[in-house]
């Protein structure tokens, strides 16, 4: 299977001279933000503008994210019918209205789609989609298996899915998220879609409600361990689905990320490992882990202990608003597969913040997942995702292995000396036919590239508004002067099909 994979490095001229290449630091400890993964604007069914809504959420919800979910059908407004209000280059299109209000460390503001109809077989957000969906409602084979593959996200991954609203009453579940497009074959359904949905909606709505302060939508949790049951690796999620100029503060329900850094990577990477839990409280930090692995983790081979072992389960409270209040940790276990689903087999009470050390549970065998249930004694719960233990399974790890082609780009930046250079850091080679290299705060782009032009692996094709060598050494000559600012402006190298595949910080 072939992947595509992409590396960011930024690189800056010091004024002595020397190159600096930007280093990742230390690994630091995690941190857990609060958002919401499901809003909606004018560009569709709801209401205001995607810039209105993102600095609803960051400065009066308090959000440190927020993802506005357009619908992709013409039944439901405006981008189906002019996808220039998604894609941009407007300024009041969401993807250019995303990229604005994203600041590392502050806000990250998050785009994607809601994709087909309740009665065509439920809903599903596509996280980071670059383009539009054209793929008809209902027809969710084609946009796992043809999709999703051909229009890669900010990250060169396919766009993770959330799963919404399971269940809802009006969805039929012979139709829910395509089972129907397999033929009944169940297995066949998972296949395509286990490897994509890492996220299902525990809590949703009071979607189309004004107001704020609202009563959370009631939490779907036979449906959340029903789909566990049936082997599906998702994380449970707390959104309110805003229609109306309420984005983030609808109600105190949060989808929490545990990530190491509020950045848009650090957060797309998070949300696809499945570090993420729904919370009723606005504010109430968790931090699971199982054998030293956070919660969303598959813990495979020789990891996975000994039926009958106990597990070193620990889980670290923080509630700045209630530091001595009191929980009931309700532990969840079941294997995969079978007609009972996940029950509660151990429940400990703990107080106050701090680490605290769950007992008395153990690895029965088998595929076998465990989650917890967090009830505060003022009746707020949270929900964490799974931590699988698979003897057998191979996990859905991110680094490229076998004989799979690793694809990565780098993109490095000298603002003094005007130039950009492109390197090809993978194993296959990369033609920039359509490509183009985007001076942001300049707004001025490259769009020159020669047709054909390919990158074998290693290699690399350095673009200069100053007077370069020809481009058959490894030279592009930009014709406008002064492209980056020496204050260091950013750059950006988008590929064909317009996804955003490196940017420099």
């Amino acid at each position: 299977m072939t992947r595509f994979w992409i590396a960011i490095v930024a690189a800056v001229l010091a004024a002595s001279g020397s190159w600096s290449v930007a280093r990742p630091a230390a690994q630091p400890q995690v941190a857990v933000f609060f958002g919401n993964l499901h809003s909606h604007t004018a560009l569709s069914d709801g209401s205001g503008t995607p810039a209105e809504a993102y600095e609803h959420a960051r400065d009066t919800a308090g959000l440190d994210f927020l993802a506005i979910t357009e619908h992709n059908h013409a039944q439901a407004g405006d981008i189906a019918g002019n996808p220039a209000l998604y894609t941009g280059p407007g300024s009041l299109a969401l993807l250019p209205t995303a990229h604005r209000f994203t600041e590392k460390g502050r806000f990250i503001a998050l785009y994607g789609q809601e994709f087909s109809t309740i009665g065509g077989g439920n809903h599903m957000n596509v996280l980071d989609a670059p383009q539009v969906i054209d793929v008809p409602n209902g027809q969710f084979r084609t946009l796992l298996e043809t999709w999703l593959p051909a229009h890669r996200d900010t990250q060169g991954q396919e766009p993770l899915l959330l799963l919404n609203h399971p269940a809802t009453s009006d969805s039929p579940k012979h139709l829910e998220y395509g089972i129907d497009d397999f033929g009944g074959d169940t297995a066949a359904w998972l296949a395509a879609l286990d490897p994509r949905a890492e996220l299902i909606n525990l809590i949703n709505g009071p979607s189309h409600a004004d107001g704020t302060g609202l009563q959370p939508g009631s939490p779907s949790e036979s449906e959340f361990r029903r789909y566990l049951n049936l082997g599906l690796h998702v994380a449970p999620t707390a959104d309110q689905d805003n229609h109306k100029r309420n984005w983030g503060d609808a109600t105190e329900a949060r989808t929490a990320v545990v990530a190491p850094a509020l950045t848009k990577a650090a957060l797309l990477t998070a949300l696809r490992a499945r570090n993420v839990y729904a919370t009723e409280d606005r504010n109430l930090r968790l931090v699971y882990r199982v054998n030293g692995h956070l919660l969303g983790s598959r813990i495979t081979g020789a990891e996975v202990p000994a039926p009958s072992t106990p597990l070193d389960v620990s889980l670290e409270i923080t509630d700045d608003d209630e530091p001595a209040a009191s929980y009931v940790v309700e532990v969840f276990t079941d294997q995969i597969g079978g007609s009972v689903v996940a029950a509660v087999v151990h429940t400990q009470s703990v107080t106050g913040n701090g680490t605290h050390t769950i007992t008395d549970v153990a690895y029965e065998g088998g595929e076998q997942y465990t989650f917890l249930r967090v009830r505060q004694t003022d009746g707020n719960r949270a929900w964490t995702a799974p931590v699988w233990l698979e003897p057998a399974g191979v996990p859905d790890g991110d680094t490229p292995d076998g004989d799979e082609t690793f694809v990565s780009v780098a993109l490095a930046v000298d603002v003094l000396a005007e130039t950009a250079r492109i390197t090809n850091t993978g194993t296959a080679p990369i033609e920039l036919t359509g490509w183009k290299l985007v001076s942001v705060r300049g707004n001025q782009t490259f769009d020159q590239f020669p047709d054909g032009l390919s990158l074998t692996p290693g290699q690399a094709v350095t673009i200069s508004s100053g007077p370069l060598a020809t481009a058959g050494a490894g030279f592009l000559r930009w014709t406008v002067q002064n492209v980056w600012s020496n204050s260091g402006d950013p750059g950006r190298l988008i590929d064909a099909d317009g996804t955003i595949v490196a940017e420099v910080d």
